[in-house]
C-alpha cells in the first residue's frame, strides 16, 4: 500500500520538476529563458566579484600578479600602440557611452518601448553611480605609470571605462536583439563586434597604465552583473504588461449570449 502511494507522488514531483525547468528555458515569455540566463549572470556576476573584491583588499596573491603583468607591459609600450590604444579607450570612454544612452534613449521612447527606456536609464544612469560607490569603497590607487597627473586621477578598481563600456554594448546589444531584429549570422557578427570592443578597450587601459588588470576585470564582471538585473527585472515587467493587456483586451471582448428559443404549448 506505501509502495503503490509513493509511485504516484514520485511521479508527480518528477513532472512538475519537468514543467518548472520547461518554463525556465522557454522562449516564449520574458520570464523564461530571458529571466533564468539574467539570473544566472547577475548571480555570477556577484559571485565572481564579491571573490574578486575579496582578493583585491587582502593585497596579496592577485595584487602581485597584477603588479607584475602591469609592469611588463608597461616596459613593453611604444608610440603606435599608446596611439591606437588612445583611440579606443576614446570610443570606448564613459563621455562616449554616455553619448550613446543620450542618443537611444529618445529613439526607445519613440518606438513606445518603455519597459526597454526604463532599463536603458537604470543601465546607464545606475552603473555610474555603482561604479563611483565601488571606487569609494575599495579606494584603490592608479597605477605609479599611469599617464594622468596626481590632480587629474580618480581611483583605480573598477576600471569605469570598461564597466560603462559594457554596459553601453550590452544594452545597445539587448535592445537590438529583443525582440529579434536580425538573424544569422547579423547577431552573431554583431555581437562579436560589440564584445570585442569591451575587450579592446579594457586591455588599451592596462596598455596605456591607467589600470590594473583586475581592474578591468571588476570593471566587467560589475558591468554585466548590473545589466543582468536591470535586463531581468525589465522582463518581469514587460511580463506583467503583456498579461494586463491580454486581461483588459478579453474583458472588451463581447460575451456572446444564447439565443433562447420560444416554444407555444
Amino acid at each position: 500500500m506505501t509502495a503503490t502511494n509513493a509511485t504516484p507522488d514520485k511521479w508527480h514531483w518528477l513532472h512538475r520538476a519537468n514543467t518548472f525547468l520547461a518554463k525556465r528555458l522557454s522562449t516564449d515569455t520574458y520570464i523564461g529563458l530571458h529571466l533564468t540566463v539574467s539570473f544566472l549572470v547577475a548571480a555570477a556576476a556577484i559571485w565572481a566579484g564579491s571573490a574578486l573584491l575579496d582578493a583585491v583588499l587582502d593585497n596579496r596573491t592577485l595584487v602581485q600578479y597584477d603588479i607584475v603583468i602591469a609592469s611588463w607591459i608597461h616596459r613593453r609600450v611604444n608610440p603606435t600602440g599608446i596611439t591606437v590604444s588612445r583611440l579606443i579607450s576614446e570610443i570606448g570612454s564613459p563621455t562616449t557611452m554616455g553619448v550613446i544612452a543620450f542618443i537611444g534613449g529618445p529613439i526607445i521612447l519613440w518606438r513606445r518601448r518603455f519597459t526597454l527606456l526604463i532599463a536603458w536609464i537604470a543601465a546607464f544612469g545606475g552603473g555610474g553611480l555603482l561604479e563611483k560607490l565601488l571606487k569609494i569603497l575599495v579606494h584603490r590607487t592608479r597605477p605609479p605609470f599611469t599617464p594622468t597627473g596626481p590632480d587629474q586621477q580618480s581611483l583605480s578598481f573598477p576600471s569605469g571605462h570598461t564597466m560603462m563600456c559594457t554596459i553601453g554594448m550590452s544594452m545597445v546589444l539587448y535592445a537590438l536583439f529583443v525582440p529579434k531584429r536580425f538573424g544569422e549570422p547579423w547577431r552573431g557578427i554583431i555581437g562579436g563586434l560589440g564584445a570585442a570592443l569591451v575587450i579592446a578597450v579594457g586591455v588599451s587601459r592596462v596598455y596605456l597604465g591607467a589600470h590594473y588588470p583586475s581592474d578591468v576585470l571588476g570593471g566587467l564582471v560589475a558591468g554585466a552583473g548590473w545589466v543582468a538585473i536591470c535586463v531581468g527585472v525589465r522582463g518581469i515587467a514587460k511580463h506583467r504588461q503583456i498579461l494586463r493587456r491580454e486581461r483588459r483586451k478579453k474583458v472588451r471582448e463581447p460575451t456572446p449570449h444564447p439565443s433562447h428559443a420560444h416554444t407555444r404549448s
